[in-house]
Protein backbone atom coordinates (compact mmCIF):
# COMPACT_ATOMS: atom_id res chain seq x y z
CA UNK A 1 0.00 0.00 0.00
CA UNK A 2 0.87 3.67 -0.13
CA UNK A 3 2.32 5.72 2.57
CA UNK A 4 0.65 8.25 3.40
CA UNK A 5 3.75 10.77 3.86
CA UNK A 6 6.32 8.90 1.09
CA UNK A 7 9.79 10.30 1.76
CA UNK A 8 12.85 11.24 -0.16
CA UNK A 9 14.55 7.44 0.49
CA UNK A 10 15.16 4.52 -1.71
CA UNK A 11 12.33 2.44 -1.00
CA UNK A 12 9.45 0.81 -3.31
CA UNK A 13 6.21 2.81 -2.65
CA UNK A 14 4.24 -0.64 -2.89
CA UNK A 15 3.49 -3.70 -1.47
CA UNK A 16 7.49 -5.08 -1.31
CA UNK A 17 9.62 -5.48 1.60
CA UNK A 18 11.60 -2.12 2.68
CA UNK A 19 14.73 -4.72 2.44
CA UNK A 20 14.46 -5.27 -0.87
CA UNK A 21 16.05 -1.84 -1.55
CA UNK A 22 14.15 -1.51 -4.80
CA UNK A 23 13.08 1.69 -6.81
CA UNK A 24 10.31 1.85 -9.31
CA UNK A 25 9.63 4.42 -12.42
CA UNK A 26 8.45 4.74 -15.86
CA UNK A 27 10.21 4.43 -18.59
CA UNK A 28 9.88 5.15 -22.41
CA UNK A 29 10.24 2.46 -25.24
CA UNK A 30 12.15 3.56 -27.90
CA UNK A 31 9.86 4.37 -30.93
CA UNK A 32 9.67 1.22 -32.90
CA UNK A 33 8.80 1.13 -36.53
CA UNK A 34 8.11 -1.18 -39.38
CA UNK A 35 11.44 -2.98 -41.66
CA UNK A 36 11.14 -1.77 -44.95
CA UNK A 37 11.73 -4.01 -47.83
CA UNK A 38 12.92 -3.81 -51.24
CA UNK A 39 11.22 -7.23 -52.24
CA UNK A 40 7.38 -7.43 -53.68
CA UNK A 41 4.58 -7.79 -50.60
CA UNK A 42 4.04 -10.93 -51.53
CA UNK A 43 8.04 -12.26 -50.68
CA UNK A 44 7.06 -10.58 -47.17
CA UNK A 45 6.31 -13.20 -44.39
CA UNK A 46 4.29 -12.13 -41.38
CA UNK A 47 5.80 -10.23 -38.37
CA UNK A 48 6.57 -12.36 -36.01
CA UNK A 49 4.82 -11.84 -32.80
CA UNK A 50 6.03 -9.06 -30.02
CA UNK A 51 8.05 -10.33 -27.08
CA UNK A 52 7.54 -8.78 -23.64
CA UNK A 53 10.11 -8.66 -21.19
CA UNK A 54 9.27 -7.99 -17.09
CA UNK A 55 11.83 -7.64 -14.75
CA UNK A 56 10.68 -9.41 -11.08
CA UNK A 57 12.36 -7.30 -8.71
CA UNK A 58 12.58 -9.95 -5.81
CA UNK A 59 13.27 -13.03 -7.85
CA UNK A 60 16.31 -11.08 -9.90
CA UNK A 61 15.18 -11.85 -13.00
CA UNK A 62 13.19 -11.21 -16.46
CA UNK A 63 10.71 -13.28 -17.35
CA UNK A 64 10.36 -13.34 -21.28
CA UNK A 65 6.83 -13.62 -22.49
CA UNK A 66 5.77 -14.75 -26.08
CA UNK A 67 2.71 -11.96 -27.79
CA UNK A 68 1.06 -14.48 -29.37
CA UNK A 69 0.62 -17.27 -26.61
CA UNK A 70 0.91 -15.15 -23.94
CA UNK A 71 3.35 -18.03 -21.98
CA UNK A 72 6.81 -17.51 -21.07
CA UNK A 73 9.51 -18.97 -22.76
CA UNK A 74 12.78 -17.69 -20.76
CA UNK A 75 13.73 -16.83 -17.67
CA UNK A 76 16.81 -14.51 -17.34
CA UNK A 77 18.99 -13.93 -14.29
CA UNK A 78 19.71 -10.29 -14.52
CA UNK A 79 21.33 -8.32 -11.58
CA UNK A 80 20.21 -7.74 -8.04
CA UNK A 81 16.68 -5.97 -7.79
CA UNK A 82 15.94 -5.14 -12.08
CA UNK A 83 13.88 -2.19 -12.30
CA UNK A 84 13.11 -0.24 -15.47
CA UNK A 85 14.26 -1.53 -18.93
CA UNK A 86 14.50 0.38 -22.43
CA UNK A 87 14.88 -1.46 -26.27
CA UNK A 88 17.71 -0.23 -28.15
CA UNK A 89 16.48 1.43 -31.48
CA UNK A 90 17.77 -1.54 -33.48
CA UNK A 91 15.12 -3.76 -31.33
CA UNK A 92 19.00 -5.94 -30.83
CA UNK A 93 18.99 -5.37 -26.86
CA UNK A 94 17.08 -4.15 -24.14
CA UNK A 95 19.02 -2.25 -20.87
CA UNK A 96 17.78 -3.72 -17.92
CA UNK A 97 18.69 -1.22 -14.82
CA UNK A 98 19.78 -3.38 -11.42
CA UNK A 99 19.12 -1.05 -8.63
CA UNK A 100 20.45 -3.76 -6.21
CA UNK A 101 23.79 -3.99 -7.91
CA UNK A 102 24.25 -0.77 -9.33
CA UNK A 103 24.71 -2.38 -13.08
CA UNK A 104 22.73 -2.34 -16.34
CA UNK A 105 21.99 -5.58 -17.47
CA UNK A 106 22.61 -5.70 -21.66
CA UNK A 107 19.90 -8.28 -22.58
CA UNK A 108 19.84 -9.18 -26.33
CA UNK A 109 17.08 -10.00 -27.79
CA UNK A 110 18.38 -12.90 -30.83
CA UNK A 111 18.78 -15.90 -28.09
CA UNK A 112 17.51 -13.57 -24.37
CA UNK A 113 20.62 -14.26 -22.73
CA UNK A 114 22.83 -11.37 -20.78
CA UNK A 115 25.54 -10.29 -23.18
CA UNK A 116 27.23 -7.74 -21.31
CA UNK A 117 26.73 -6.19 -17.79
CA UNK A 118 27.86 -2.59 -17.66
CA UNK A 119 29.12 -1.12 -14.06
CA UNK A 120 27.81 2.22 -12.34
CA UNK A 121 29.50 4.21 -9.90
CA UNK A 122 29.18 3.05 -6.21
CA UNK A 123 26.11 3.64 -4.37
CA UNK A 124 24.31 5.32 -7.89
CA UNK A 125 20.84 2.26 -7.47
CA UNK A 126 20.17 2.80 -11.07
CA UNK A 127 15.81 2.67 -11.08
CA UNK A 128 15.36 4.06 -14.83
CA UNK A 129 17.21 3.48 -18.20
CA UNK A 130 16.59 5.07 -21.61
CA UNK A 131 18.22 5.29 -24.79
CA UNK A 132 18.64 8.10 -27.26
CA UNK A 133 17.20 7.60 -30.56
CA UNK A 134 19.97 6.47 -32.55
CA UNK A 135 21.06 4.71 -29.35
CA UNK A 136 24.41 5.67 -28.94
CA UNK A 137 23.84 6.60 -25.47
CA UNK A 138 21.94 5.40 -22.61
CA UNK A 139 21.05 6.92 -19.84
CA UNK A 140 20.03 5.88 -15.63
CA UNK A 141 18.29 7.55 -13.09
CA UNK A 142 20.60 6.96 -10.11
CA UNK A 143 18.30 7.22 -7.21
CA UNK A 144 21.38 6.44 -4.56
CA UNK A 145 23.54 9.05 -6.01
CA UNK A 146 21.31 11.91 -7.28
CA UNK A 147 22.66 12.20 -10.75
CA UNK A 148 22.25 10.64 -14.21
CA UNK A 149 24.57 8.48 -15.66
CA UNK A 150 25.17 8.39 -19.20
CA UNK A 151 26.63 5.65 -21.04
CA UNK A 152 28.39 4.84 -24.11
CA UNK A 153 26.57 1.66 -25.63
CA UNK A 154 29.93 1.41 -27.97
CA UNK A 155 32.27 1.53 -25.46
CA UNK A 156 30.02 0.34 -22.91
CA UNK A 157 30.90 2.26 -19.98
CA UNK A 158 29.68 5.39 -18.10
CA UNK A 159 31.23 8.46 -19.53
CA UNK A 160 29.64 11.62 -17.78
CA UNK A 161 27.82 11.79 -14.98
CA UNK A 162 25.51 14.41 -13.97
CA UNK A 163 24.19 15.34 -10.50
CA UNK A 164 20.19 16.41 -11.03
CA UNK A 165 17.18 16.65 -7.88
CA UNK A 166 17.20 14.32 -5.23
CA UNK A 167 16.56 10.78 -5.73
CA UNK A 168 15.56 10.78 -9.73
CA UNK A 169 13.53 8.17 -10.53
CA UNK A 170 12.50 8.46 -14.14
CA UNK A 171 14.29 9.24 -17.16
CA UNK A 172 13.09 10.52 -20.38
CA UNK A 173 15.01 11.44 -23.75
CA UNK A 174 13.11 13.96 -26.32
CA UNK A 175 12.86 12.52 -29.68
CA UNK A 176 15.31 14.76 -31.52
CA UNK A 177 18.08 13.16 -28.70
CA UNK A 178 18.92 16.43 -28.08
CA UNK A 179 17.30 16.89 -24.12
CA UNK A 180 17.17 14.25 -21.49
CA UNK A 181 14.43 14.85 -18.62
CA UNK A 182 14.71 13.41 -15.43
CA UNK A 183 12.04 13.18 -12.75
CA UNK A 184 13.35 13.83 -8.98
CA UNK A 185 10.74 12.44 -6.18
CA UNK A 186 12.87 13.97 -3.64
CA UNK A 187 12.81 17.82 -4.74
CA UNK A 188 9.56 17.79 -6.48
CA UNK A 189 11.01 18.28 -9.66
CA UNK A 190 12.22 17.57 -13.19
CA UNK A 191 15.70 18.34 -14.52
CA UNK A 192 16.42 19.55 -18.07
CA UNK A 193 19.51 18.33 -19.39
CA UNK A 194 21.00 19.18 -22.40
CA UNK A 195 22.43 16.04 -23.92
CA UNK A 196 25.12 17.30 -25.99
CA UNK A 197 26.81 19.34 -22.89
CA UNK A 198 25.51 17.24 -20.44
CA UNK A 199 24.71 19.69 -18.22
CA UNK A 200 21.05 20.75 -16.30
CA UNK A 201 20.04 23.68 -18.09
CA UNK A 202 16.79 23.78 -16.26
CA UNK A 203 14.75 22.54 -12.88
CA UNK A 204 10.44 22.78 -13.67
CA UNK A 205 8.58 22.26 -10.63
CA UNK A 206 5.88 19.78 -10.93
CA UNK A 207 4.46 18.80 -7.49
CA UNK A 208 4.86 16.36 -4.39
CA UNK A 209 7.15 13.32 -5.57
CA UNK A 210 6.94 12.77 -9.13
CA UNK A 211 8.05 9.56 -10.19
CA UNK A 212 7.57 9.09 -14.21
CA UNK A 213 7.89 11.16 -16.87
CA UNK A 214 6.99 10.42 -20.30
CA UNK A 215 7.39 12.80 -23.88
CA UNK A 216 5.21 13.66 -26.98
CA UNK A 217 6.35 12.25 -29.87
CA UNK A 218 6.40 15.71 -31.58
CA UNK A 219 8.80 16.68 -28.19
CA UNK A 220 6.37 19.85 -27.42
CA UNK A 221 4.99 18.48 -23.82
CA UNK A 222 6.31 16.23 -20.96
CA UNK A 223 3.45 14.22 -18.72
CA UNK A 224 5.00 13.98 -15.11
CA UNK A 225 3.15 11.71 -12.69
CA UNK A 226 3.29 13.39 -9.02
CA UNK A 227 2.42 10.38 -6.61
CA UNK A 228 0.85 12.94 -4.10
CA UNK A 229 -0.48 15.88 -6.63
CA UNK A 230 -1.64 14.03 -9.70
CA UNK A 231 -0.72 14.50 -13.29
CA UNK A 232 1.59 17.63 -14.24
CA UNK A 233 1.16 18.91 -18.25
CA UNK A 234 4.22 20.69 -18.77
CA UNK A 235 5.22 22.76 -22.03
CA UNK A 236 8.82 21.41 -22.68
CA UNK A 237 9.69 24.72 -24.31
CA UNK A 238 9.44 27.11 -22.26
CA UNK A 239 8.78 25.00 -18.87
CA UNK A 240 5.56 26.39 -18.07
CA UNK A 241 3.02 24.09 -16.15
CA UNK A 242 0.24 23.68 -19.41
CA UNK A 243 -1.88 21.73 -16.85
CA UNK A 244 -2.77 19.84 -14.14
CA UNK A 245 -5.02 16.68 -13.85
CA UNK A 246 -6.06 15.46 -10.47
CA UNK A 247 -5.34 11.58 -10.16
CA UNK A 248 -5.12 8.97 -7.14
CA UNK A 249 -1.76 8.05 -6.21
CA UNK A 250 -0.69 8.08 -9.89
CA UNK A 251 2.95 6.66 -9.80
CA UNK A 252 4.10 5.27 -14.23
CA UNK A 253 3.33 7.69 -17.54
CA UNK A 254 3.66 6.12 -21.36
CA UNK A 255 3.30 7.66 -24.19
CA UNK A 256 1.17 6.11 -26.95
CA UNK A 257 3.39 5.85 -30.49
CA UNK A 258 1.12 8.44 -32.33
CA UNK A 259 0.67 10.79 -29.33
CA UNK A 260 -3.09 10.69 -29.07
CA UNK A 261 -3.00 9.50 -25.35
CA UNK A 262 -0.81 9.67 -22.21
CA UNK A 263 -0.95 6.27 -19.99
CA UNK A 264 -1.39 6.56 -16.54
CA UNK A 265 -1.36 3.82 -13.81
CA UNK A 266 -2.48 4.43 -10.25
CA UNK A 267 -1.73 2.62 -7.30
CA UNK A 268 -3.69 2.90 -5.00
CA UNK A 269 -7.22 2.36 -6.78
CA UNK A 270 -5.79 -0.60 -9.09
CA UNK A 271 -6.37 1.10 -12.70
CA UNK A 272 -5.09 2.86 -15.28
CA UNK A 273 -5.92 5.83 -16.74
CA UNK A 274 -5.80 7.29 -20.86
CA UNK A 275 -5.53 11.18 -21.26
CA UNK A 276 -6.75 12.85 -24.63
CA UNK A 277 -3.32 14.24 -24.88
CA UNK A 278 -4.93 17.05 -27.71
CA UNK A 279 -7.53 18.05 -24.30
CA UNK A 280 -5.53 17.02 -21.40
CA UNK A 281 -8.36 15.44 -20.31
CA UNK A 282 -9.25 11.70 -19.03
CA UNK A 283 -10.76 9.89 -22.05
CA UNK A 284 -11.24 6.52 -19.99
CA UNK A 285 -10.47 4.17 -17.00
CA UNK A 286 -10.09 0.82 -17.04
CA UNK A 287 -9.33 -1.54 -14.13
CA UNK A 288 -6.90 -4.26 -13.74
CA UNK A 289 -7.55 -5.40 -9.90
CA UNK A 290 -8.54 -4.60 -6.75
CA UNK A 291 -6.68 -2.31 -4.55
CA UNK A 292 -3.22 -4.47 -3.18
CA UNK A 293 -2.92 -5.11 -7.14
CA UNK A 294 -0.76 -1.84 -7.38
CA UNK A 295 0.10 -1.52 -11.02
CA UNK A 296 3.59 0.16 -11.07
CA UNK A 297 4.47 0.35 -14.34
CA UNK A 298 2.77 0.93 -18.12
CA UNK A 299 3.97 0.66 -21.84
CA UNK A 300 2.12 1.24 -25.15
CA UNK A 301 2.83 -0.38 -28.10
CA UNK A 302 0.05 0.87 -31.70
CA UNK A 303 -2.14 -1.96 -30.53
CA UNK A 304 -1.83 -2.46 -27.01
CA UNK A 305 -1.17 -0.97 -23.57
CA UNK A 306 1.32 -3.18 -20.54
CA UNK A 307 0.80 -2.74 -17.16
CA UNK A 308 2.76 -4.53 -14.25
CA UNK A 309 0.62 -5.04 -11.57
CA UNK A 310 3.08 -5.26 -8.48
CA UNK A 311 1.00 -6.46 -5.73
CA UNK A 312 -0.53 -9.31 -7.49
CA UNK A 313 2.45 -10.72 -9.52
CA UNK A 314 0.55 -9.88 -12.87
CA UNK A 315 1.12 -8.46 -16.23
CA UNK A 316 -1.98 -7.04 -17.61
CA UNK A 317 -2.61 -6.64 -21.45
CA UNK A 318 -5.28 -3.98 -22.49
CA UNK A 319 -6.47 -3.32 -25.57
CA UNK A 320 -6.13 0.02 -26.95
CA UNK A 321 -9.55 0.46 -29.15
CA UNK A 322 -11.22 -0.96 -26.41
CA UNK A 323 -9.42 -0.21 -23.90
CA UNK A 324 -10.43 -3.09 -21.70
CA UNK A 325 -8.00 -5.61 -20.70
CA UNK A 326 -7.44 -8.69 -22.61
CA UNK A 327 -5.42 -10.67 -20.48
CA UNK A 328 -3.88 -11.43 -17.63
CA UNK A 329 -0.69 -13.15 -17.13
CA UNK A 330 1.36 -14.95 -14.05
CA UNK A 331 4.67 -13.39 -14.19
CA UNK A 332 7.40 -13.72 -11.33
CA UNK A 333 7.84 -11.95 -7.64
CA UNK A 334 7.22 -8.50 -7.81
CA UNK A 335 6.88 -7.11 -11.44
CA UNK A 336 8.12 -3.74 -12.29
CA UNK A 337 9.77 -2.67 -15.71
CA UNK A 338 8.51 -4.08 -18.99
CA UNK A 339 9.47 -3.45 -22.47
CA UNK A 340 8.13 -4.37 -25.65
CA UNK A 341 10.14 -6.01 -28.62
CA UNK A 342 7.57 -6.04 -31.59
CA UNK A 343 9.38 -7.86 -34.77
CA UNK A 344 9.01 -6.88 -38.56
CA UNK A 345 8.41 -8.85 -41.17
CA UNK A 346 10.90 -10.93 -42.97
CA UNK A 347 11.79 -11.67 -46.65
CA UNK A 348 10.60 -14.64 -48.16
Amino acid sequence: MIPASPAPDLRIRARVPRSAVTLCVGVLLAPIGGLSCATSPSAEKPAAPARIYVTNQLDNTASVIDGATHKIVATVRVGVSPAQMAVSPDRKSVYVANTGSNTVSVLTTDNDTVARTIPLLPRSKPVDVAANPNGRYLYTADGGSNRVSVIDTRAKRVVASVRVGTQPLSVATAPDGKTVYAANSGSGDVSVIDARTNRVVRTIPTGRFPSGVAVTPDGASLYVTNELSGVTVVNAGNGTVAARLPEPSPFSVAMSPNGDRAYVSSLGPGRVTAIDTRTHRVSSTVSVGPSGTDPFTVRATDDAVYVANQGANTLSIIDRSTFKATATIATGNSPDGIAVVQRGPTNG
